[in-house]
């Protein structure tokens, strides 16, 4: 990305967009444009400006308090940004443990039985089938533009204090049992693959119920040439003195979410 005041020249003559010497975005900004990044560069020509709308929207609530004219400015910053920066598609089994919280994802939190039922009238797609995911992201972009900016303002607020310390426990439940065993599998993938190591993990966690709930990851016969431990070893004895000691930790309130 071309520095304030500077361009950049190219071995094909053609010169790289620059940000006015005025102003700078500031990390956050920066942050939350990154976290849209994605979406601008998968989005198609005819989406780019509906796009581009949810994400200065977005980035506004990170910025300085500015003018009209100032305003203005700054979404060309965001767009001079975004087309600097544009990426080519990434890998998709790339996963990032310390999430970080955005506005966008916490509305989609709070308000995911409405962004679910949204879809499913709109498109007819059912929660959970094959046609949901592609509808995801519009939906949940027009929810949003719905809000009322005190509401933005408060799911900013809310990302914050979920991305510095943690969410709520019912929010811990979902994530444990939507994104839970996938963890595990690359966790274990990319140890075998960087440390040559194998693994077998005892995990316990509470649902929304507040019901402890235990699973076992073995991915070991996927692993090389390697025998499911499950399978071929006597594990069990260990599984009830796993569930006790859980049950004691969540019980007695040792558990705090952290």
């Amino acid at each position: 990305m071309a520095r304030s005041g500077h361009s950049t020249h190219l071995t094909s003559g053609r010169h790289r967009a620059h940000q006015p010497q005025t102003q700078k975005l500031t990390e956050n900004e920066i942050l939350e444009l990154k976290n849209y990044l994605p979406e601008w560069t998968s989005a198609k020509r005819m989406e780019k400006w509906a796009v581009f709308t949810a994400i200065a929207r977005a980035a506004r609530l990170f910025a300085p308090k500015v003018n009209q004219g100032q305003w203005k400015k700054r979404k060309q910053m965001y767009k001079t940004w975004l087309f600097n920066n544009k990426k080519k598609k990434e890998r998709k089994d790339v996963i990032k443990y310390g999430r970080r919280w955005t506005p966008k994802m916490v509305i989609y939190q709070q308000k995911w039985g409405e962004v679910l039922k949204r879809i499913e009238d709109e498109s007819g797609a059912k929660p959970g089938g094959c046609g949901m995911f592609k509808h995801y992201q519009a939906a949940v972009k027009r929810v949003m533009a719905e809000l009322s900016d005190n509401e933005l303002e408060k799911a900013k607020e809310t990302a914050e204090e979920w991305s510095n310390n943690f969410p709520p426990p019912e929010v811990q439940a979902q994530v444990a049992h939507k994104k839970g065993p996938t963890y595990m599998e690359h966790f274990s993938k990319e140890m075998w693959r960087q440390c040559g190591m194998r693994m077998f993990v005892m995990s316990a966690w509470k649902n929304e119920q507040g019901e402890v709930l235990f699973r076992m990851h073995n991915d070991n016969k996927a692993l090389g040439d390697g025998d499911s431990f499950m399978k071929t070893k006597d594990w069990e004895d260990i599984e009830p003195v796993w569930q006790e000691y859980t049950q004691e930790q969540f019980s007695a309130g040792a558990w705090d979410g952290g």
